[in-house]
This record gives C-alpha cells, sequence and structure tokens, in this order.
C-alpha cells in the first residue's frame, strides 16, 4: 500500500477524533448551561411559590379577620331583630342599614318610611387608635331634640381630609398663632379674616385644626335643620348631599332627606325608641 494511503488514514483519523471530541465539549458544555437554566429557573419557581404562599397566607389572615367582624355584626344584627317587635304599643323607629331604609310604627302600624345613608364601614387610624364609620347596632332612646343643630367637626375629620390631600394636621389652642392663622376667643382668624365655619385652613403642608368652641368648629346647615341625638354622638339628621342617599357613606349617623327628617322629627319624642340593625 502507498505510504501516502496510509498518511491520508491516519489525518481522517484525526480529524474525526477532534470532532469527536469537539461535540463531546460542545454536548458538555450544553448540558452544564442546560443545568445552569434549570437551575434558575427552579430558584424562580421557588420564589413564585413563596411569594403565591405569603400572599396566600396574607389573604387567609385577612378572611379570618373578616369572618371575626362578620360573626359579630351577625351577632348584634340578630339580637337586634329579637328587640324589634313591631307590634310595640307605643311609637318606635326602626333603621335598617342593609336597606338603607327608616321605618316608625304607632302601635304596630307603619306611620313612616324614608330612604337613608348609614356608616361607611371604612377605617381611619389615629395614634395607634382605629376608628370604624359604622352605625351601631342596638336598641337606643331618642335623648334630645334639635332644631337648626349645629356641626361639630371632630378631630378626625380633619386628619381625614388631610389624608386625602397627602397632607400633616397642626392643633391650634386658643390665643395661639400659627403663621398667620390665630385663635382669638371664640373665633379663628387667617391673614386678618375670620375663617369660614367648615372651612379648612392649610398651611406649611398641614391642615390646622381649629379649637373646639370657636366659630370655625360650629358649622350651619350640614346636618339639615332637626336632629335626634340617640347618644355618643350619633344621630338621625338631614343632609346636604342628597344625592347619595341609600348608601352607605355616612360616618355613623344616619341621614335623611331634610323634608324626612322634618316629619319624623314632628312625630317622635324625647325617650322614644330607636331601634337599628
Amino acid at each position: 500500500m502507498p505510504r501516502w494511503v496510509g498518511l491520508l488514514g491516519s489525518w481522517a483519523l484525526l480529524v474525526l477524533g477532534a470532532g469527536l471530541l469537539a461535540y463531546a465539549v460542545a454536548a458538555e458544555a450544553i448540558t452544564i448551561s442546560d443545568a445552569r437554566k434549570l437551575s434558575r429557573v427552579e430558584m424562580i419557581d421557588r420564589m413564585i411559590n413563596q411569594n403565591v404562599n405569603e400572599q396566600v397566607a396574607s389573604l387567609q389572615k385577612e378572611m379570618s379577620a373578616k369572618t371575626v367582624q362578620v360573626g359579630n355584626l351577625q351577632s348584634e344584627v340578630a339580637k337586634a331583630d329579637k328587640e324589634v317587635d313591631p307590634q310595640d304599643p307605643a311609637f318606635i323607629i326602626t333603621v335598617s342599614t342593609a336597606e338603607n331604609k327608616v321605618y316608625a310604627r304607632r302601635n304596630g302600624e307603619l306611620v313612616f318610611e324614608a330612604v337613608c345613608s348609614t356608616g361607611k364601614n371604612t377605617e381611619l387610624n389615629i395614634g395607634g387608635r382605629t376608628m370604624v364609620f359604622r352605625t351601631p347596632i342596638g336598641r337606643f332612646k331618642i335623648q334630645s331634640k334639635e332644631e337648626h343643630p349645629l356641626w361639630v367637626p371632630p378631630d378626625w375629620h380633619y386628619v381625614e381630609q388631610a389624608r386625602k390631600d397627602g397632607l400633616e394636621v397642626v392643633r391650634l389652642n386658643r390665643g395661639e398663632c400659627i403663621s398667620d392663622v390665630c385663635a382669638q376667643g371664640a373665633d379663628v382668624y387667617a391673614g386678618g379674616s375670620r375663617v369660614d365655619p367648615g372651612s379648612l385652613v392649610v398651611r406649611g403642608g398641614a391642615v390646622i385644626i381649629p379649637p373646639v368652641g370657636t366659630s370655625a368648629r360650629a358649622v350651619p346647615d350640614v346636618l339639615g335643620n332637626y336632629r335626634l341625638n340617640i347618644g355618643d354622638g350619633y344621630a338621625l339628621h338631614g343632609t346636604q348631599e342628597v344625592s347619595k342617599l341609600g348608601q352607605n357613606v355616612s360616618h355613623g349617623c344616619v341621614r335623611l332627606d331634610n323634608k324626612d327628617i322634618e316629619r319624623l322629627f314632628a312625630m317622635a319624642n324625647v325617650g322614644d325608641e330607636v331601634v337599628i340593625y
């Protein structure tokens, strides 16, 4: 056999071996790359599962808390339902927070019915204290009747308004001035002009809370012309927001159209029962 044939065969074997080696190296590289990809996929899967589990745990916790709240409300409603007897031989007012309706019966006969607005059931946290704006459930009595009542906005009103605009709050004491806002006696002045009742005064990125007893904290017309007080700051009264009647939008009071509260006011007396359920 000629020598060049043997050299050609050796060269062919060398090329084949190099090809096999290159394939093996490439295969190993692919295997390593796939392993790394698989590792990353597994890591991502673990992160996804962890996040999902955390979200599920959080939702379960929230659902558990809501279940307790619903259970408490159902107990209150059941208790109120037992206390409501439309055949009571007296004048009795009932408020359905589910229907947003007010009824009044005299000796068991329906003598009044109207649409109302009740608590919006939202929460506001102030200094670690959580306030829940809902209409109280239970049996109450009319403690007093007022004509042309003035609304005295609680501190939480200013806090709630400030947070809507991302502002802080600053309380103004009697005889104290903040910037150009001063509390002088029973009035609050800003830049020499008296602050209109119910208006928000903002200075330096903060809503100023005027002192109780000043003219700025005595707001007319908001509650309509009549109010039936049932205690703890709750009442049945008129409203300027007539378009929202039938909705859960109040901070706990029962709002009625001004003509409806006028009729109910004329029927009711101090000591009459009010059952809310």
